[in-house]
């Protein structure tokens, strides 16, 4: 009787470790069926995911961490942004812990895409390398997706000399994987390593060979994804026919593109042929999406057309709203140049902040004076003598506006900026002991916002000095710099080019910067770098092959050229030095 009530009372137990290790049994095989799908449909994989979320927590961990990875995994395949790591950490510290080698290059690999998603490109460059390190070597796939990802990473941090042997691996992979259509986005990136690298010839050769791969394929998403790319290389190239033809290919088939690389491509090239109207409407057009350097050259666009038609007073509004997201825009990329900087492991950043401008300059043209043959001379004449009128004082309004932004951009990267922060830091901190007092709740939230936000401001202004500081002390101690201030041997032309180079690279573009404000000859270029490097006076005469008083001349007249009034030659000397 004893052992019937005994073995009545142990019984359920027995049924529920049954039904228990039944349940074990079922998790896997469905979560390998999540794993095939997953790679082709995603969504389908999402689906099942959560239909087996509510009985994934019986499962053993091994089971629940493999369900983990998945759910990460069909996330990125479905092109889910990450903004978080606590799942994809859980998972990495399982598989380590266990040492697991058929799931930790998985693991990794998709750590480095979350760590990418989060913005912490260092993280995620560990995290990849290390898939590469632990990946099978015959898993081709996982091994091109790999070095596919490094490669992007090292294009975005601006280290281009490594990208393009990592997209060489990854087209590698790729053939032996027998992937067309990644093929084609691995060609389509060792194009853009030699475009940053400034292979042109070897950039269109590897663009136009993923143009021929995609209609081999006849894959049309491809071939406009391909031919919307090669647009806006083309564009970047000032080749704008081209970038307008190519356009118009990568839309023949597929309307979904971007419409931001459309409508610039367009205005520009509209503009380039005289289509005045035409360019005003993707000008315009340019003007409503997000992105402000869009807008910046939407309304600059729109002001030079108003400016050509003789309206002054709307090309002046425009002009001012192109100010306005040129300021955005720049105080944007010096934002994300300092959290590089702070975040890929000392890699030195090439300086890009002035491209926009340039092209902007070169793209600027003559104006075109129409005079009609029926008009006398005496009006031709007074007309001629109007246009210079106000052509010169368009420029007068643009030069004051440039050297305005030069001002506000000096102030902002200034100690005076930091003090300023500070001292609005410290009544921030005296309000919110104040309101701490109250039951003011969200009112200490905005002021501890707007004190972190100006503490903030403060860490990459003193970033970006201390940048700079090194750059000028390792200049300063450089063998053109001193080959200038102390040889008595003859200055050669290629000196002067690698003072030119060595002085843009220690203060951000020196010389295109400078030729912004004014269109300065070679005289006048050198003696003002003799200027920026402290030369003594009597030398800088003695190495521009010029007496004294022209030197002293050249001085007083680019001051008055670049500020529109006079100046003495000291007054341009500080301008220099300040620079």
């Amino acid at each position: 009787m004893r052992t019937l009530r005994t073995l009545l009372l142990f019984f359920p137990l027995l049924l529920l470790a049954f039904v228990s290790c039944g349940k074990r049994n079922d998790g896997l095989p469905a979560l390998q069926r999540v794993a095939l799908l997953a790679n082709t449909h995603p969504d389908s994989a999402m689906a099942l995911l959560d239909s087996l979320r509510d009985s994934i927590f019986l499962q053993p961990r091994s089971v629940r961490m493999y369900y983990d990875l998945l759910t990460v995994k069909a996330r990125d395949k479905a092109y889910i942004r990450h903004t978080s790591d606590s799942l994809i950490r859980s998972v990495l510290r399982y598989y380590e812990r266990q040492n697991d080698k058929k799931h930790l290059p998985e693991t990794y690999y998709y750590a480095g895409r979350v760590y990418s998603d989060l913005g912490d490109a260092p993280q995620a460059l560990n995290y990849f390398i290390r898939a590469s390190e632990t990946a099978d070597g015959k898993d081709y796939d996982l091994l091109s997706r790999i070095y596919s990802q490094i490669g992007t990473l090292y294009l975005y941090q601006a280290v281009y000399d490594k990208a393009l042997p990592v997209f060489r691996k990854c087209y590698q992979y790729n053939l032996l994987e027998g992937d067309s259509a990644a093929l084609v986005y691995c060609i389509r990136n060792i194009g853009r390593a030699y475009s940053v690298l400034n292979q042109v010839d070897s950039a269109l050769y590897y663009y136009k060979e993923a143009d021929k791969l995609t209609i081999r394929l006849n894959n049309v998403f491809l071939w406009s994804e391909i031919h919307g790319e090669l647009s806006a290389y083309y564009l970047q190239l000032g080749m704008y026919e081209e970038a307008y033809n190519s356009l118009l290919l990568s839309r023949r088939k597929v309307k979904s593109i971007n419409e931001a690389p459309q409508y610039t491509t367009s205005a520009r090239y509209f503009y380039s042929i005289n289509q005045f109207d035409s360019a005003a409407y993707y000008y315009t057009l340019m003007t409503e999406l997000n992105g402000y350097s869009y807008k910046e050259e939407g309304y600059y666009g729109l002001g030079k057309i108003a400016r050509l038609k003789g309206n002054y007073e709307t090309a002046l509004l425009y002009f001012d709203k192109s100010l306005i997201y040129a300021d955005s825009a720049e105080n944007i990329t010096q934002t994300e140049t300092v959290r590089k900087i702070n975040a890929l492991y000392n890699y030195q950043l090439r300086e890009e902040e002035n491209n926009r401008l340039q092209m902007q300059n070169r793209q600027q043209k003559n104006y075109i004076v129409w005079i009609t043959a029926s008009m006398v001379v005496a009006v031709a004449l007074f007309f001629a003598y109007r246009q210079n009128r106000k052509r010169k004082e368009e420029g007068r309004i643009n030069q004051l506006q440039k050297l305005k932004a030069l001002e506000e951009q000096k102030y902002r990267q200034s100690q005076e900026f930091i003090e300023e922060n500070k001292k609005r830091i410290a009544e921030l901190e005296k309000e919110l002991q104040e309101v701490r007092t109250t039951s003011d709740i969200s009112r200490q939230e905005l002021l501890h916002a707007q004190k972190l936000s100006l503490e903030k401001d403060n860490e990459q202004v003193e970033a970006q000095q201390k940048m700079e500081q090194k750059a000028v002390k390792a200049f300063q101690t450089s063998a053109i710099y001193i080959k200038f201030h102390e040889t008595d041997d003859k200055i050669l032309e290629e000196d002067w080019s690698e003072l030119i180079s060595a002085i843009d690279n220690t203060y951000r573009n020196f010389t295109q910067r400078l030729k912004d404000l004014y269109p300065m000859n070679e005289v006048e270029l050198q003696v003002c770098l003799l200027l920026k490097i402290d030369m003594p006076f009597k030398r800088i005469a003695l190495l521009v092959l010029r007496s004294k008083q022209a030197v002293t001349s050249i001085r007083k007249r680019l001051y008055k050229k670049v500020f529109g009034r006079e100046g003495t030659p000291d007054d341009w000397d500080r301008f220099i030095r300040n620079f």
